[in-house]
This record gives C-alpha cells, sequence and structure tokens, in this order.
C-alpha cells in the first residue's frame, strides 16, 4: 500500500475512534436582543454554532425628487470579542459585519462557531459607515449550543 492510501486509512480510523468515544447533544436557541442586551457568555463546556444573525430591512424610505426611492440599512457588527474592540462606529471603526439588510453578501461567513467561555457583544446600527448611528429596533440570533461529553 502507498502512504497515501496508509495516511487515509488512519484518519479514517482515528475520527471513528474519536466519533465513538464523542457524543454530543444540539440545542436550537432563538433569542432577541437591542443594544443594550446584545452581550453574550457561551457557556463552560458548550460551544456555539450561530447559524443566523439578522434585523429589520430598512429604518426609513426617503423618496427623492426624480421619484427614485432611497433607503437606510440596517447592520450589525461585532462590537467586542473576549474584551477586544472591534466596532466602534462613534469613531470610524468598523469590525466584523455580521448583517447589513441591503447586501446580505457584504457580511462574513456563516456558520460562526465560539467555543466555550467565548464573550462577544453586537451592534446594531442604521446607515453607512462614517454616517451610522445606534438603531433603536431589535435583531435576532439562531444558533445550535452544542455539548461536548466524552463517554466511557
Amino acid at each position: 500500500m502507498s502512504i497515501r492510501v496508509l495516511s487515509s486509512v488512519f484518519l479514517v480510523s482515528l475520527l471513528m475512534i474519536v466519533a465513538s468515544f464523542t457524543h454530543q447533544s444540539k440545542s436550537p436557541k432563538f433569542i432577541q436582543f437591542n443594544n443594550f442586551s446584545a452581550s453574550f457568555e457561551v457557556p463552560a463546556g458548550k460551544t456555539w454554532v450561530i447559524q443566523q444573525i439578522f434585523s429589520g430591512f430598512t429604518t426609513e424610505v426617503k423618496t427623492n425628487t426624480d421619484g427614485s426611492v432611497k433607503t437606510l440599512p440596517v447592520r450589525i457588527f461585532i462590537k467586542t470579542l473576549n474584551g477586544d474592540i472591534k466596532t466602534d462606529y462613534e469613531g470610524n471603526r468598523y469590525g466584523p459585519q455580521v448583517f447589513q439588510s441591503d447586501n446580505t453578501a457584504a457580511t462574513i461567513a456563516y456558520p460562526i462557531v465560539l467555543p466555550e467561555k467565548t464573550t462577544f457583544s453586537l451592534v446594531i446600527v442604521k446607515g453607512d459607515p462614517g454616517a451610522c448611528t445606534a438603531y433603536d429596533g431589535t435583531g435576532y440570533m439562531s444558533y445550535y449550543e452544542v455539548a461536548n461529553d466524552i463517554q466511557p
């Protein structure tokens, strides 16, 4: 047998052994938050797998003189991650964007996997970078809380 085949067999065997000792229970969660309640901590012994973070589509609709419509997008950024400031929109500092109402492709990829004891906060703003203000609406986060239990 070639080394490549042996290493593949070894890897599959190792994964089967690990899988036989690990049991994961998965619990779906859905929470609503606002700028005053958007601080979270992953509990000890758990992992969060964030599937989606979202909010409203627009905060206001303006009709231009030519009849076209302009909307003000809603954005959600990671504000802090393990105490590290990522976003300070008042200081024009923008970290990872997890939601943008008018361009969902302009965000970081999902799922977002966070290990135990990770702390993070989110901030919801309206407008474009450089001209953002706090959004007084709510956001939503759907995720799985996974417990890794080692079975004897």
